[in-house]
């Protein structure tokens, strides 16, 4: 009796353990059940399509500030851009660098973003995650190198090991590096066609120097100061999406490389002459990635525009003065702010990197994405993408049988679904986040570090301050479940 009284003490208090077995009846109860009757009733309806991918979970309501980068995330650039930086180091290179003449123009079809050239060959390469060569994804110029180039370069792996990729290979990871991308290849193709012989680390830096000197004359800024509606797309509803991140007990800043003019010609396109009313804090010239791990002061621009003398401090942020230089370090003290940052940029190495190691949460704008999404969301990419997984299937249950017979011409049907399906894409490199079955180099990085992506600033800037980012569960390895 009293045993009987104790287990009945016990089930009371929830302490009694319960039997082997019994945390089943977690799986086999409907998790709808402990939503509110409202929230089930929506479920049965078509839910809008994502717009703002999570590759860790994230709350809005967590942030208490948000931070922008300028190129690219507040600024998003028409290919117009690209084509006068290709222009212009053109012409440097020919009247400064004495090449000859280059009659060729930017090609917005020809590359992708996170493309690798190799100083040592020449060859413009797209990388797995694993740094294994895509191999129908590779040129020297204008031409598809052949696999037997390739192994030739690489091995028969195709495989470049780290220090081959951080000492022999440029990176284009930032929609900025189109154009060099595609000068560069056009160059490399001017000396074959020419049959000049050349240096391909060479002919890369003479490209570099030129793309640089686009950015430091001023002639680009020059170019997007006069006709701004020519290189920029305009943001729908940014002040309001600004004002109502701010209403939210949001504090707003931007944070870019950018040289003061340059932000001011498209800030002022954007949102108008009164556009930095609407940040809390404004820093320009920050030279990222130096910036996250040096510690350094800053230097206010005075409301007439010449640089003081003096290290900023906590009564320039009050009058609104535009901050040059400093460090993430000077940022946290002068602004009190601590991790509840999250920071908005456009690329994943200079500017999601360290602040991401820093402690501050982290968002990707990929323009690409919405194009891609496009692509994968068409009826033929639809009926390719199962082709694909039934010749999968079918190749691993041949395999199993212990009879080879029949898999070389099942390889080569699903090599020949799967080129289809990468040139949906791009023609020449395909999607920028896959290679066959791998992650790209550039779609690891992005997942490293960014909590959250998306095509457009402003899908992130609609997001409520209710919002809950949740990533899609993947497996990790192929026995996971």
């Amino acid at each position: 009796m009293m045993a009987l009284r104790l287990r009945s003490a016990l089930q009371r208090s929830g302490r009694l353990l319960q039997p082997r077995g019994a945390h089943r009846c977690l799986a086999s109860r409907p998790l709808e059940a402990l939503l509110p009757t409202h929230v089930r009733n929506l479920l049965g309806t078509t839910p809008p399509p994502e717009k703002v991918f999570a590759n860790r979970e994230l709350r809005m309501a967590d942030v208490k500030a948000i931070g922008f980068d300028y190129d690219y995330t507040l600024a998003s650039y028409t290919n117009a851009l690209n084509a006068f930086i290709y222009d212009r180091a053109k012409d440097h290179l020919m009247e400064r660098s004495h090449y000859p003449a280059i009659d060729t123009s930017y090609d917005p079809s020809f590359a992708i973003r996170g493309l690798l050239f190799d100083r040592r060959t020449g060859y413009l390469v797209k990388l797995s995650y694993a740094r294994a060569v895509a191999q129908d994804a590779a040129f020297l110029g204008r031409r598809r190198l052949a696999p037997e180039e390739l192994r030739r370069a690489y091995g028969p792996a195709l495989h470049c090991d780290p220090h081959r990729v951080a000492d022999d290979m440029s990176q284009f990871n930032d929609l900025f590096a189109l154009s060099e991308v595609c000068l560069l290849a056009d160059v490399v193709q001017l000396a074959v066609d020419r049959g000049i012989a050349f240096d391909a680390s060479a002919l890369a830096e003479d490209v570099a120097r030129a793309i640089s000197h686009v950015h430091i004359s001023g002639a680009l800024h020059d170019a997007v100061r006069g006709d701004p509606a020519t290189y920029l797309h305009p943001i729908e509803g940014f002040e309001s999406l600004l004002a109502s991140l701010r209403a939210s007990g949001k504090e707003l800043f931007v944070l870019t490389n950018s040289p003061v003019p340059m932000l001011e010609t498209g800030m002022k396109y954007l949102l108008g002459d009164t556009w930095r009313d609407a940040f809390d804090v404004v820093v320009a010239s920050a030279r990222k990635p130096k910036f996250w791990r040096r510690d350094q002061p800053f230097r206010a621009v005075s409301t007439h525009g010449y640089v003081k003398w003096s290290r900023a401090s906590g009564r320039d942020l009050e009058k609104n003065r535009v901050l040059l230089g400093g460090s993430l370090a000077e940022l946290s003290r002068l602004t009190g702010w601590g991790s509840e940052v999250l920071y908005v940029g456009d690329h994943v190495h200079a500017d999601l990197r360290e602040p991401r190691r820093q402690g501050w949460a982290t968002a990707a704008i990929v323009r690409e994405l919405e194009r891609e999404l496009d692509v994968v969301n068409t009826a033929e990419y639809k009926a390719l993408h199962e082709r694909s997984v039934e010749a999968d299937q079918l190749l691993t249950r041949v395999q199993a049988l212990g009879d080879v017979r029949g898999l070389d011409a099942l390889e080569d049907e699903r090599e020949a679904i799967r080129v289809q399906m990468r040139r949906s894409f791009n023609e020449n490199f395909g999607s920028v986040f896959r290679h066959r079955a791998d992650a790209t180099a550039y779609a690891f990085a992005l997942k490293q570090h960014a909590d959250i992506y998306t095509s457009r600033l402003e899908h992130l800037l609609a997001c409520a301050d209710s919002t809950r980012f949740y990533p899609t569960r993947c497996r990790l390895l192929p026995h996971d479940p």
